[in-house]
């Protein structure tokens, strides 16, 4: 393929797609993603998992022990939340705002997006694992752009779930960015990856190391194309760990990685380069943030995981913060998930339902 090969590192993205060339490249056009409307009065675009265990909080009497395994499946079944349920991935390709799009992952549960930068190429936010390159490149293509035109690569974080396919976007042509503390992690593929979680001393999983093209640092303003995003470190999931703003026609979209989840649910500290006090004054430095003196008001939450918030962003940062600093208070360990967490359960308990459809 004389053409791929005069591409240099692209030539890797024809091997993957050879029947872009022959079929061309046509416009299509992708959904918007469906949110439901919350008793808070917030637009947030659900997994089900997220949307039931929520649910079910609102539901179960606080006398009871909150379920988990088979239990758990019999108290979905007994609330009616088994029915008339979110799909269980956001469904994807979808369109989150103007110019910006959801492109992974239906396998597993990261969340990865496409950013188009006008005519100087595409933005991939979090690419995730080797494994989902096909299919988020595929989604690229169902969104109306050229995969070829994917000419940069941002992680929020060096994690695994989030950086693994670094190496093979670079090939492919993209620059790879990553805040500098991180940086050093996806270079020399160190334990700050995580890769001890999912078993590499047995083979399951190694962490391709991938050059970084960009060290970025905090407060920087990252012009790609026709876009700026302002770079924030919020260390505490990783020494490195950043969430950018992105503006959009006035609104101020938060994508957070692992820093800031949807409705208190908090990142993985149970690894050995997560430090809480950090997270938490990042959290507070979020709540506080203000760009050229002016506070932001967050309107749009993009997390790494789980659900997506369309507005009232600023919501999730507080409770989220709230969250952790109850955990830090009371000296124990920090949960992922929030729902079986007793003031969850009073805080959620009798609330009014959230229909999922209709």
């Amino acid at each position: 393929m004389m053409i791929a090969a005069s591409l240099g590192r692209r030539s890797f993205l024809f091997h993957l797609f050879p029947l872009v060339l022959l079929r061309g490249w046509q416009q299509r056009s992708v959904e918007p993603v469906k949110a439901i409307v919350t008793e808070e009065g917030q637009r947030v675009v659900f997994p089900r998992q997220t949307w039931q265990a929520r649910e079910l909080a609102k539901r179960l009497p606080l006398e009871e022990p909150w379920p988990a395994g088979p239990d758990l499946r019999k108290a979905l079944v007994r609330f009616g939340l088994d029915r008339d349920t979110p799909p269980a991935p956001i469904p994807m390709p979808a369109q989150i705002a103007p110019d910006v799009y959801l492109v992974g992952q239906e396998k597993v549960t990261n969340l990865t997006y496409l950013i188009d930068c006008g005519a100087d190429g595409l933005l991939i936010l979090d690419p995730t694992f080797e494994s989902e390159i096909e299919r988020t490149l595929a989604n690229v293509e169902k969104c109306g752009f050229s995969a070829r035109k994917v000419r940069w690569v941002i992680n929020t974080h060096c994690h695994m779930d989030h950086a693994m396919a670094d190496a093979k976007f670079r090939q492919m042509g993209a620059e790879i960015m990553v805040h500098e503390a991180d940086a050093e992690a996806i270079e020399k593929a160190t334990r700050a990856t995580a890769w001890y979680f999912v078993g590499k001393q047995s083979g399951i999983f190694t962490f391709p190391p991938s050059k970084v093209d960009r060290r970025l640092s905090d407060g920087e303003d990252l012009k790609l194309g026709n876009k700026v995003l302002q770079v924030i470190h919020t260390p505490g999931h990783t020494p490195g760990s950043a969430c950018f703003l992105l503006q959009v026609e006035g609104q101020n979209l938060l994508l957070s990685g692992d820093t800031v989840f949807y409705d208190g649910m908090l990142g993985w500290q149970l690894n050995p380069y997560a430090d809480n006090q950090r997270y938490l004054a990042s959290l507070e430095k979020l709540l506080k943030f203000a760009l050229d003196l002016a506070p932001v008001r967050w309107d749009v939450l993009l997390p790494g995981h789980g659900a997506m918030a369309l507005d009232k962003a600023y919501l999730d940062v507080q409770k989220d913060r709230d969250m952790l600093a109850g955990d830090l208070a009371a000296a124990r360990d920090v949960v992922v998930t929030p729902h079986s967490r007793p003031e969850y359960r009073k805080r959620m308990f009798g609330r009014p339902a959230t229909k999922a459809v209709g």
